[in-house]
């Protein structure tokens, strides 16, 4: 388009999606976090006690009990460093959404281009948690690979039945399938094996819709009687935000229900889902005792030592150019997996 310089044209600005990732499920079941200065993380999973107290006679002598034995798991966290560069001939040019013509300077145009790198930095790596999350949360495990990076399994060993899919007459949707009852019967499931109620569902949007279509939600629904046509919300998770990915259904019977979609590109360029379609998870917050672990930043400037993120940045002289690059080793972990449970429901 040819520019009239003599015009009163004003640039209004740059108008785009601001896909920033939003940690959804890292937020919801992985609340806790912890850096290691060790390039691996351990930590010991407990037998659960459940045995009762023997009845003795008071006069005889007491036995010893056994002590309840432990497993140690150790993995070694993925390392990611995604980096940008600077080219200082781009600083002589308008900037995204910069008024025409340029009001900046080369400088401030240099240095908001180097926190716009750093801001998508990090961003990268916190959608690569929730990516994380998402696998161990869906699956009790996933497989870390990247074209420098040979794969490497970690497998949380979450009970078998936790993890299932609805096939055939059994789907979401099928004539005389009650969604309700199955995410129940799911539930006593996992409070069997874990010890722990999970309190808390995320469906991916398929999944919610077929969820609050299920005769035993509206039952339940109609057992609640309000004084205004509204839900109360106070203290949860409400729609909100760049595209709403999460939203707070409400609370309907034992169970807090979210529905959740985001996305993100693969390596390949492709854009994947961390929800796949009619993908339920359910788990308990607390009892599944999610984790953010962090191990060592192999870094010298930053001393080896143990960060969540290290920000770098620096010059090369020939060709002239600026580097950014953050560095984490990022690894979620849980802690009590079986108090997680996954379905594909159609």
């Amino acid at each position: 388009m040819a520019i009239d310089y003599n015009s009163t044209a004003q640039l209004l600005g740059a108008f785009g999606v601001l896909d920033k990732a939003k940690p959804v499920l890292l937020n919801l079941f992985f609340p806790m976090e912890q850096v290691f200065d060790t390039e691996e993380v351990y930590f010991d999973r407990v037998q659960r006690a459940r045995k009762l107290a023997p009845f003795v006679v008071p006069t005889v002598e007491g036995k010893p009990q056994r002590s309840r034995g432990y497993t140690t798991m150790g993995f070694r966290p993925p390392y990611v460093k995604p980096m940008h560069s600077i080219e200082p001939q781009k600083m002589l040019k308008r900037r995204v959404g910069e008024q025409l013509l340029g009001t900046m300077t080369p400088m401030q145009r240099f240095n908001l281009a180097l926190f716009d790198n750093m801001v998508l930095e990090d961003d990268q790596i916190t959608r690569r948690e929730e990516w994380m999350a998402s696998q161990l949360l869906l699956t009790g495990a996933m497989t870390c690979q990247g074209d420098d990076h040979p794969p490497v399994l970690v497998d949380l060993n979450r009970n078998p039945n936790h993890t299932v899919a609805l096939t055939g007459a059994l789907r979401w949707g099928q004539t005389g399938v009650d969604p309700y009852q199955n995410v129940r019967t799911w539930a006593k499931t996992v409070q069997r094996n874990s010890g722990f109620h999970p309190g808390t569902i995320v469906f991916d949007p398929l999944a919610a819709d077929a969820f609050l279509q299920s005769p035993g939600v509206t039952r339940v629904m109609n057992t609640y009687r309000q004084t205004s046509g509204n839900v109360d919300l106070a203290g949860k998770v409400t729609g909100g935000g760049l595209g709403e990915e999460v939203k707070y259904l409400g609370n309907i019977g034992e169970f807090d229900v979210f529905q959740y979609q985001q996305l993100y590109m693969d390596d390949n360029g492709v854009v994947q889902q961390f929800m796949p379609d009619n993908s339920v998870i359910m788990g308990n917050p607390v009892g599944c005792q999610g984790i953010r672990t962090y191990g060592a930043v192999q870094d010298a400037d930053a001393g080896l030592a143990p960060l969540a993120r290290f920000p770098k940045v620096w010059k090369e002289n020939n060709p002239s150019a600026w580097f950014s690059m953050m560095q984490s080793a990022p690894l979620p972990l849980l802690g009590w997996v079986d108090a997680t449970f996954s379905a594909i429901v159609a």
